[in-house]
């Protein structure tokens, strides 16, 4: 034991005052380091500590998300009666779009071979491809009157100055 202490010793005083200045300085800065720490935990306890109604509002807008998710109904569109004529003389209209959805079957070519091997292509075949029924075509075009052509342009026109002021 009583070499160890010479050795000890011995060793403190082979070091000139540049170590003693180093060793003392770095001892300082874990000491600053720890200090740190200490304040931003800390700080983060004493923050989480007044914000702690955060989790209350966090699980009251889940549960107003989940009430939206599972009570939502979408409503129907309340048409103008312009739109109730645009959608009258259509060409095609939305309600036939949406009854002629499923008429409409689309066959891939089996024997279809893709010489790129990196990306996925399929060959339709166009033979199996569902068809509408032909029917005689009775369209009537009924252009905009020119009274209702210029009310349009005018509020065009309008709604660029609003846009502009």
């Amino acid at each position: 034991m009583k070499d160890i202490i010479e050795n000890l010793f011995g060793f403190l005083y082979t070091l000139s005052m540049g170590d003693y200045i180093f060793f003392f300085g770095t001892f300082i800065l874990i000491l600053c380091f720890v200090y740190i720490i200490y304040l931003i935990k800390r700080d983060d306890f004493v923050y989480y500590e007044e914000n702690s109604n955060l989790n209350e509002d966090i699980n009251y807008l889940n549960d107003i998300k989940e009430t939206l998710e599972n009570e939502y109904k979408p409503s129907n569109i309340k048409l103008t009666d312009y739109e109730e004529e645009q959608e009258k003389n259509a060409i095609i209209s939305y309600d036939e779009l949406i009854r002629n959805k499923d008429k409409f079957n689309v066959s891939y070519d089996e024997n279809y071979s893709n010489d790129n091997e990196e990306i996925d292509i399929k060959k339709i075949n166009i033979d199996n491809v569902g068809k509408k029924e032909e029917k005689d075509c009775d369209l009537k075009v009924k252009l905009m009157s020119y009274d209702k052509e210029e009310a349009f342009l005018t509020a065009l026109k309008q709604l660029q100055q609003n846009l502009i002021n």
